[in-house]
């Protein structure tokens, strides 16, 4: 991919919010006429390329015909309102 855009951390005093209020957030029609959205800020990279810690960025990878994986690959310190804590080990 020859451009390269990071979904960093907002420059502003919101601080946090939901796609539906992002100025990023396109709204779009495929051609069965039915409805999807999608965020123009985040955009392709490729799947070892390094991202800022509190960044992300989609990646597709494919090695060989049997499949491709594609993701949203994110630093440790991106934030995502979808946030639910991680469960502590048993011990």
């Amino acid at each position: 991919m020859n451009t390269k855009t990071i979904l960093e951390p907002a420059k502003s005093a919101i601080t946090s919010g939901n796609c539906k209020d992002c100025r990023y957030w396109e709204r779009h029609i495929d051609i069965r006429n039915k409805k999807f959205s999608t965020c123009g800020r985040v955009d392709w990279v490729d799947y070892a390329d390094k991202i800022p810690e509190d960044g992300a960025a989609i990646y597709a990878y494919a090695s060989d015909d049997s499949g491709m994986e594609v993701g949203l690959k994110t630093g440790p310190l991106f934030g995502c309102v979808k946030f639910q804590p991680k469960r502590l080990k048993a011990r």
